[in-house]
């Protein structure tokens, strides 16, 4: 089942992930009765997985378990309401383990023909290279500081933040008054009123303060990680981190902003956005910015007037090249599996610093035949010998 159509490709796809691709020969792993169904949380069409002597199945490595590609066999099930699509085989459903044979998989950041095929440890999906790959390092931070002598609480439910020293607030993150502890256990926001972004600004929270704290110091712990730099290899949904306050997994991905916006002219450093996108992150300061009459690599400098992050105006960092109404503006530094913003699945405060993708590419068998199109996000053809 597909939704409805709302890309158009310049090239039309020569199949989907996990397909054969071609009549050639191929081989699985052998299965007793009762052997290799899906676990809780089910397995991911087109990734590889792991196989247990007594043929139990994992998406993440095993020491000792044989690896496996999954192929699409039609066996994942649409299970959220309203869904339109899914490559999950749900928990308790059969699945084949293939070791040989051709197959279409997509590599997120990338592959050349005579390249090999790793399996992410962490997710089981395809990587790609001559050697097994870094599975990702880089700089982020999670949850946000403001800084002391900076910040006011009033009695009741308004936060004010008038300077921010690390990361950014977001709403769900939950707060802590360091310096006069007025703020209750568990209190979290609800919403950004005004102001720039995940900064400065006022705050709505969910709970009000016992009394009035200022120039006090404010934290929040966040399962939103803000990564603004990726030195080896990339970062993807499924992947557990290290080197953060806790260990996380990342959930997801946000998408990064779009809307449509005006541009008063090409001596103007004024940008109004006149709406978003649904679905979109909010609009950051620092964010690189790309559209019609927008000069190449201008950034978001501050917010002047309306919703933070949202419909209203904003100062950018090169006036524009052209007088522009109702173009599209998106963000450009939100790369899949590099810089932008991630869910993590444990909520936690971490100052500026290194993230890692833990663990070693397993070498699967399989090696990359052919290319589909060049770049991030492709899909290509694997191939194994069959024994």
């Amino acid at each position: 089942m597909a939704g409805f159509q709302n890309v158009v490709n310049l090239n039309q796809a020569p199949g989907v992930v996990g397909d054969f691709a071609s009549t050639n020969p191929f081989s699985s792993v052998l299965a007793g009765a009762g052997a290799l169904v899906a676990p809780a949380g089910g397995l991911v069409v087109g990734n590889f997985f792991w196989v247990g002597p007594a043929g139990q199945t994992s998406q993440e490595y095993v020491s000792g378990w044989q690896v496996a590609f999954l192929g699409r066999n039609e066996q994942a099930l649409i299970t959220q309401f309203l869904g339109q699509y899914t490559l999950v085989v749900p928990a308790g459903f059969m699945v084949v383990g293939f070791n040989g044979g051709d197959f279409w998989a997509e590599f997120s950041t990338g592959a050349t023909p005579g390249n090999n095929v790793y399996a992410d440890p962490n997710t089981g999906a395809p990587l790609a290279g001559a050697s097994a790959p870094t599975l990702g390092t880089g700089t982020a931070s999670i949850g946000g500081n403001a800084s002391a002598a900076t910040v006011s609480v009033a009695a009741g439910t308004l936060l004010v933040v008038t300077t921010v020293t690390g990361g950014i607030f977001s709403v769900g993150d939950v707060l802590t008054d360091v310096t006069n502890a007025h703020i209750p256990a568990g209190t979290t926001i609800v919403a950004q009123i005004t102001g720039t972004a995940g900064g400065v600004g006022h705050y709505t929270m969910s709970a009000a303060a016992t009394g009035t704290t200022t120039g006090g110091n404010i934290t929040s712990t966040s399962a939103v990680m803000d990564l603004t730099a990726v030195s080896a290899g990339a970062f993807g949904v499924g992947d557990a981190i290290a080197g953060a306050t806790s260990p996380a997994t990342i959930v997801d991905q946000l998408q990064a902003f779009s809307g449509v916006c005006n541009i008063t002219g090409s001596a103007s450093l004024v940008l109004t956005v006149t709406s978003v996108t649904p679905g979109s992150r909010p609009l950051y300061v620092g964010d690189v910015i790309a559209g019609p009459g927008i000069y190449a690599g201008a950034t978001i400098a501050t917010q002047t007037s309306g919703t933070p992050g949202g419909i209203g105006a904003y100062t950018m960092s090169h006036d524009g090249t052209a007088t522009t109404a109702g173009s599209a503006v998106t963000t450009s530094d939100s790369v899949p599996g590099g810089v932008g913003y991630y869910g993590i699945s444990v909520p936690q405060l971490f100052a500026s610093g290194a993230v890692t993708v833990p663990g070693t590419a397993q070498l699967t068998g399989f090696k990359v035949t052919g290319t589909y199109t060049a770049g991030i996000n492709e899909i290509a053809k694997i191939s194994a010998a069959v024994a």
